[in-house]
């Protein structure tokens, strides 16, 4: 009787939680937009339910009080969700990747700048032959919002060092982060171990990892996931439903971090008008978007060399 009752609860303050995405989506754009989470196409998936739904996952640079789409992309992770097999693959491209953008080749990170969310889900399409369906662009102040709802992080680290702004000494092994130091440790490069960009887009999906280890161990507890959701909503501007918003989020805690993998796509570095480029790995970008494209699976590994 009790768990029906603890279940009846949840239902009725989700479903209160549902008229107060009603009310407050639409006043996204009073505020500074922090997090934008924008349909490409008719997104099928996301209205439809379907069984896959890729996810263009971008961290902004733009500074705190501006717009997150005016900004170049630190992190670019392109994550598949399987719903019905409970799994979930990341993909990530480093920032420096060279590419064919308007008005001429740049690195991969100006997309969102110039292009807006289609401009940058066309160029990792370009790459990997996987269209998004959502392109979700976050920029410091909702992370911190929304990692502070989160609460602390388990990320398991390979390498030890310092983050770069010196605040956070990174353990090998076990590290529990908070927000802040969560936005300190994705945010690192030049003290990493080999200063590469591959290191930072791994530690991404390290916390992305760690979260969605939180996610599923709190997701019985009242009140988590509807605060964790709120947290977001004053910088938010979406053209999603509030009905599918919410259920995407509130479907993320099916999906179970063991049956999540990551691959990172390569490139050969280069120096293109005195800056520091890669040249990217087509073959692999290609093979790596064909196998996972319909279910989610990178069956023939990641092919980047690494056995």
């Amino acid at each position: 009787m009790r768990a029906a009752l603890r279940t009846a609860h949840r239902v009725v303050v989700r479903a209160a939680l549902l008229g107060a995405l009603v009310l407050a989506v639409p006043d996204g754009a009073v505020h500074p937009t922090t997090i934008s989470l924008s349909t490409i196409g008719t997104a099928k998936a996301v209205d439809a339910g379907g069984d896959v739904l890729w996810v263009l996952a971008l961290g902004s640079e733009a500074a705190p009080g501006t717009d997150v789409l005016q900004g170049r992309t630190d992190a670019i992770q392109l994550i598949g969700v399987h719903w019905a097999g409970r799994r979930a693959v990341a993909i990530g491209l480093p920032r420096d990747l060279y590419v064919d953008l308007p008005g001429g080749r740049g690195r991969i990170s100006q997309a969102l700048e110039l292009g807006g969310p289609e401009g940058a889900a066309r160029e990792v399409e370009d790459l990997l032959g996987i269209t998004p369906d959502l392109v979700l662009v976050a920029g410091f102040d909702g992370f911190l919002s929304t990692m502070g709802a989160v609460g602390d992080v388990v990320v398991e680290s390979p390498l030890a060092f310092t983050t770069d702004d010196g605040g956070v000494e990174v353990r090998r092994g076990r590290n529990t982060l908070d927000a802040e130091q969560a936005l300190s440790y994705v945010t690192t490069r030049d003290t990493l171990p080999l200063s590469s960009d591959y290191e930072r887009v791994a530690n991404h999906q390290r916390l992305l990892i760690g979260l969605l280890h939180r996610l599923r161990s709190e997701e019985d507890d009242e009140g988590f996931m509807e605060a964790t959701t709120l947290a977001a909503l004053a910088g938010l501007e979406t053209d999603l439903s509030p009905a599918a918003a919410y259920r995407i989020i509130q479907a993320l805690t099916t999906i179970a971090p063991e049956r999540t993998t990551g691959c990172i796509i390569r490139g050969e570095p280069s120096v293109e008008f005195g800056a520091d480029v890669l040249i990217p790995d087509e073959a692999q970008a290609a093979a790596v978007g064909a196998d996972a494209a319909d279910d989610v699976r990178l069956q023939g590994g990641c092919r980047d060399g690494s056995g």
